[in-house]
Parts: structure tokens; sequence; C-alpha cells
């Protein structure tokens, strides 16, 4: 399995001639969006989308339309209130999973963990979140920092977001120890910002003994890829 970043919380990864999106959302632009969707094309074929929860972040109409128009197969896995949205854009199909539930994009075997969106304000609903472990080695939780139920042995880390500080994110390395970290949910910080968290992550993962990944985003050879 291999991958490379989206802005922001987006991930695409591919194996054996099939490629998986995670939450392409609206940090995503169109030209992002078209490059990565032509890069996997020419390997591979669009088998699944997952979105985490509803929020424009992790999703946006124009970017489902656009992978659904590359390939009108792919399954989109996602919590109720975001498929509720995605009818309303037009995608009437995704399918609707909860805490404990697996399925099968292509060459991917999902299996879904987690509930809810870690609280923003006491002013603000608790939403739906669902994490995914994809071919049973990595797991992205989306906005949550809710302890996966086994230990990932790649995991991903929102490292910037308004629902936590540095120190619950370092906290969430330390409790699950996973052997490769990638940090994700990054559009928020500036550049300095992102490098002071990064160094907290890595002093985390000091303790533990984990390596931190990083993905590559496509450059304009469109090659880029993290062999996992």
């Amino acid at each position: 399995m291999r991958g490379f970043r989206l802005s922001h919380a987006g991930l695409v990864l591919e194996h054996e001639g099939h490629a998986l999106f995670i939450d392409p959302g609206s940090f995503t632009t169109e030209a992002e969006l078209a490059a990565a969707i032509d890069a996997v094309s020419a390997e591979s074929t669009i088998a699944g989308v997952v979105i985490t929860h509803e929020h424009g972040d992790h999703w946006s109409a124009p970017n489902l339309a656009a992978i659904r128009t590359a390939a009108p197969g792919a399954g989109v896995f996602t919590t109720r209130a975001t498929a509720e949205a995605l009818r309303a854009a037009g995608i009437p199909d995704a399918v609707v999973v909860h805490e404990g539930d697996s399925a099968t994009a292509g060459r991917f075997e999902l299996d879904f963990y987690g509930h809810r969106h870690e609280v923003l304000h006491a002013s603000i609903p608790v939403i739906d979140n669902i994490g995914v472990r994809v071919n049973g080695s990595l797991a992205y939780g989306g906005d949550s920092l809710a302890r996966p139920p086994f230990r990932a042995d790649v995991l991903g880390v929102p490292i910037g977001s308004p629902w936590s500080t540095i120190g619950d994110v370092m906290d969430f390395v330390l409790a699950n120890a996973p052997r490769r970290v990638f940090l994700t949910h990054d559009g928020m910080l500036s550049g300095p910002g992102l490098a002071l968290f990064e160094q907290r992550v890595r002093e985390a993962l000091a303790t533990t003994g984990g390596e931190l990944l990083a993905f590559p985003r496509l450059g304009d050879a469109g090659a880029a890829r993290l062999e996992l």
C-alpha cells in the first residue's frame, strides 16, 4: 500500500490497482483534486471514498462530484448526516457506517471505529464522526482523539484543530504508542506553528519508540508516493 496527501485532512491510498480517497475536503482545490485523480487513474481504479464527518473541511460537493465523475462506481462510506448532505448534493447512494462495521472497496478492507467528533464548545452540538482502519494497518480517526480499539501500525494524528491542544495531541500519541505516525489536519496552522507542534509530536514518539512519516504532496511530476 502507498499514498500521498491532499491539503489539510485529505489522504489518497493506492493498493493493487485500486485507489481510496479519504476526507477530500474544501481545503483541497479543484486543481489539486484533478491532479490527484489524474495521478491515480494512470495506474489505478478509484474504488472508494471515506468521509469521516459532515464538516466542509473534510468533504465538499464539488470534490465528491469530481471523484464520482471519474469513477461512477466508487463507494462512498460516511456518517448518516453526511450521507444526507451528499444526497442533497446529488449523490444518493452513500453507505452509512457505524462503529464496528466493516466494508470492502476494491482491494481495501475497511474497519470503522469511533462515533463522536471532539467537543468544540459547550454551545455547539456534538456530531457523529467515524474513523477507519485500512487493510488492517493504517488508522485515520477524522476529528477525534478517541483511542482506536487496536494498536495501529500507522496512525493519523490531527495536529492542529480548534478542538484540541498540543498537549491533547501528545497524550493521544503516548496513549496509542503507534509504530508509525503521520500528521493530518494541519491546514489551520502557519508554517512556524506546524514546525513547533511537529517537534512536540516527535518528543512523544521518542518516548514510545515510534517513527514520524511524511506523506508527500503531488509535485509537478505527479509521481510522489510514500510506500507503507
